[in-house]
C-alpha cells in the first residue's frame, strides 16, 4: 500500500485522469496496489480531512514530453515519472493516518510525494477500508 500526497491545485485531475507524477520512482511496487490518495495538509479546510480517495497502481513508466502539461497545465519539467492507476473509489468517509495510526502516524508527515506503508500500518488501513 502506497501514500500519495498532492495539492489542493492538482487533486482533482489526479482523481480525474487516474494518474500522479513524482521525481523518483519506488523500487518496488506491483501492479494493484492500492494507493492512499492524501491531500496535502496545508490544502484542506479546517474539518476536511486527507485522505478522501483510493486507488489502484497499474504501471509506472517515464513521463512523455509535454505529458505532464495536459494533465496538470504549469508543471512541465517538474516530474520524470507517471504513476497510472485505475479502481478510483471516493471514500464514504475520509481520514487523515492519526485517525487509524495515532501517534505512528507521524512517520508519514514528513512525506512529499509518495511512501510505501509499512505492513502493519498497511494492515490497520486495510481494516478501515473495509
Amino acid at each position: 500500500m502506497f501514500l500519495f500526497k498532492t495539492s489542493g491545485a492538482t487533486l482533482h485531475n489526479v482523481v480525474r485522469y487516474q494518474k500522479h507524477a513524482f521525481r523518483g520512482r519506488p523500487r518496488e511496487w506491483l501492479p494493484g496496489e492500492v494507493v492512499l490518495v492524501s491531500k496535502n495538509r496545508a490544502d484542506c479546510g479546517p474539518t476536511e480531512r486527507q485522505i478522501q480517495f483510493t486507488m489502484e497502481l497499474v504501471k509506472i513508466r517515464p513521463l512523455q514530453p509535454g505529458e505532464s502539461e495536459q494533465y496538470w497545465p504549469g508543471t512541465e519539467g517538474r516530474w520524470r515519472y507517471l504513476f497510472e492507476c485505475a479502481a478510483t473509489k471516493r471514500l464514504a468517509r475520509s481520514f487523515d493516518l492519526a485517525d487509524v495510526l495515532g501517534s505512528k502516524a507521524a512517520e508519514y508527515q514528513a512525506v512529499m510525494t509518495f511512501k510505501r506503508l509499512s505492513p502493519e500500518h498497511a494492515y490497520a488501513v486495510e481494516r478501515v477500508l473495509q
